[in-house]
């Protein structure tokens, strides 16, 4: 290897960072998986370091508003001019160099948006406010992932990234340890040089073949992926000194760019036939071995010179093999589980706007009542391009007014803007339990078996759970929502047996537990488990007619409301009354006789989209 490029580092953080200040527009930029501070730090300055000479270096926080990205009125000159004045964004002060993002799973819809577009287009336009400009935003993007439970960065953006560095290992800690003046003048040489080279360097096409199937193999279904995959091999050729992509290129674009995105294992490959073997008769015996005094066969003639290694089957097993030693062990583990029929992390919650508490997501016009607090900014904002001619008119109205009685600033009804939260929506599950005298007999170990899975399944996904048991003349609340699981199981084990089936009282009930949780904010959803066979009457007259007549009057009630919910029918066989309540309630209705806690389970998992997509609606 030439000195020019034996200083370079052989992988990690900090070749991540060359190959991003070789192709930062081509590359988009970096994310970093739950770094420490001083790791982002320095990962982020050394990208700026061995960029082109003078590259700014941004910090915006996950609360951003798009104003501030975007630009628009420069609010103090605005003011204090009288006159409407421009101002800049960080994207467009940006250009040329460095945006850090910390905690980017927490990103609005309008910022995270803003990133795309800067990402694809390179470019900001700013049309509002009676301002219209357009500025370059070349930018490369480091954004670090620091999300806890069931927060995530959203996929639009992590696909606009080419890396995702792991901050672990020696490697990413060697990043702490800043190197000397003479491997950093020696790295920024070699990435200017680099930049200069990078559209001279050639590419097989066997090249874009491999890294295409490749990414199929393991289940990457963006096309950016593969595109970036080759930008990242000609980049690293380029790094050292190469005008032609080798396999070393390719293998690392591999390693760093397909190994993080991979949702997959591919499976091994087949054992190729032997066609020579007529079908149905065993194979052909071995060779004998040859005598021992036998000399060895002469090897076919070969070029003496030519002493390089026998070349791979094909380029795409190699790539697959440089993408599976790049997998850390917990990737692959989860992998392995998915393609074995596992189940990878938990659901995400919805979200859903509030006037009142959650995350700051910016302003809209309104008027500062009913709880709703004034965005002092946002309105101030909103009146100054209007000052001049504002305050000219009230001037020319009140010609005699002395100047200090003028109001300083004119704002008006249309000018007032208040803050706008969101909040995650969770869900809370209603389990709504038959107890009574033919549930005891039929099914109702079993259903409380399931039951005590299924609330289990519920606390890991941080939902609230409710448990409502129905027998005799009514029902009985015998848990309110909540998280506490040991409490849950406690209630549920002392659950008596026996008593008719107040059917319609059960689904009041329910509705009206539902109705209380939504009104809480949460995602309600309802699973009852009976086997349908009402006899009880609301009024608690005994009889099944009259019991059925209300519960079916009880159920288009509950359907009125619109509120998912599940009907499990326990029976041995299947009732045609259960049904039909199911139907009442817009529910969707289950025939599980063994109460089946692994179906159930599913069957709950399935619903909770339910819940949550009639929430946002």
């Amino acid at each position: 290897m030439s000195p020019a490029v034996a200083d370079l580092p052989r992988g990690g953080p900090a070749l991540t960072a060359l190959l991003l200040a070789v192709d930062a527009r081509g590359l988009g930029g970096a994310m970093l998986d739950h770094p420490l501070h001083e790791q982002a730090r320095a990962f982020s300055s050394l990208v700026q370091r061995v960029l082109p000479q003078g590259a700014p270096l941004r910090r915006v926080p996950s609360s951003v508003t798009p104003d501030r990205l975007y630009g628009g009125v420069d609010l103090a000159a605005t003011l204090s001019t009288g006159r409407l004045v421009a101002e800049r964004g960080v994207l467009a002060s940006a250009d040329g160099g460095v945006i850090v993002v910390p905690m980017a799973e927490r990103l609005s819809v309008a910022a995270r948006t803003a990133l795309c577009e800067v990402l694809d287009h390179a470019e900001v336009q700013v049309a509002r406010d009676g301002i219209s400009e357009q500025h370059a935003a070349r930018i490369c993007a480091v954004i670090m992932d620091e999300s806890v439970d069931d927060e995530t960065v959203h996929d639009a953006l992590r696909d606009r990234l080419a890396f995702v560095v792991r901050m672990s290992g020696s490697a990413a800690d060697a990043l702490l340890e800043a190197p000397d003046d003479q491997d950093l003048a020696s790295w920024e040489r070699q990435t200017r040089d680099a930049r200069h080279r990078l559209m001279s360097v050639s590419v097989d096409e066997s090249w874009i073949v491999a890294i295409c199937e490749t990414a199929d193999a393991f289940g990457i279904d963006s096309v950016r992926a593969p595109l970036m995959a080759l930008r990242c091999a000609r980049a690293h050729a380029a790094l050292h000194g190469r005008l032609m992509l080798i396999e070393a290129d390719a293998e690392m674009a591999a390693a760093l760019v397909l190994a993080p995105r991979a949702t997959r294992v591919p499976p091994p490959p087949e054992e190729p036939a032997n066609d020579n073997e007529p079908p149905g008769e065993p194979p052909s015996e071995p060779a004998p071995s040859p005598p021992e005094n036998t000399p060895p066969p002469e090897p076919p003639d070969a070029d003496p010179d030519d002493d390089a290694p026998a070349p791979p089957s094909s380029n795409t097993d190699v790539l697959r093999e440089a993408v599976t030693s790049a997998l850390p062990p917990g990737m692959l583990a989860q992998l392995l589980e998915k393609a074995n029929g596992g189940t990878m992390q938990g659901r995400v919650g919805a979200e859903k706007q509030n006037m009142m508490r959650g995350r700051p997501r910016g302003a809209r016009s309104g008027l500062p009542r009913g709880g709703a607090r004034l965005h002092l900014l946002e309105t101030l904002r909103a009146a100054a391009p209007w000052q001049r001619a504002r305050l000219a008119h009230a001037a020319s109205a009140a010609a005699d007014s002395s100047a200090h009685q003028r109001p300083r600033v004119n704002i008006r009804r249309e000018d007032f803007r208040i803050r706008r939260f969101i909040e995650k929506t969770g869900t809370t599950v209603l389990f709504v339990v038959d107890a009574s005298g033919s549930s005891a007999v039929n099914r109702l170990s079993e259903a409380k078996g399931a039951v005590e899975l299924l609330l289990a399944e519920s606390y890991a996904r941080r939902d609230r759970v409710s448990l409502i048991a129905f027998r005799g003349q009514g029902t009985e609340l015998l848990l309110p929502p909540t998280r506490a699981l040991a409490r849950a199981k406690k209630v549920l084990a002392a659950l008596p047996g026996g008593g008719g089936t107040p059917l319609a009282h059960a689904i009041d009930a329910a509705l009206e537990q539902a109705l209380a949780a939504k009104r809480a904010g949460s995602a309600p959803l309802v699973v009852m488990l009976t086997d349908g066979r009402a006899n009880i009457a609301r009024d608690g007259a005994p009889g099944r007619p009259g019991a059925e007549r209300d519960a079916l009057m009880a159920s288009a009630r509950f359907a009125q409301q619109r509120i998912p919910a599940m009907f499990v029918d326990t029976s041995s066989r299947g009732e045609p009354v259960a049904r039909r309540v199911a139907e009442a309630m817009r529910a969707r209705y289950v025939l599980l006789p063994a109460a089946n806690a692994k179906a159930l389970g599913g069957l709950v998992r399935t619903a909770m989209n339910m819940a949550e997509g009639a929430d946002r609606a």
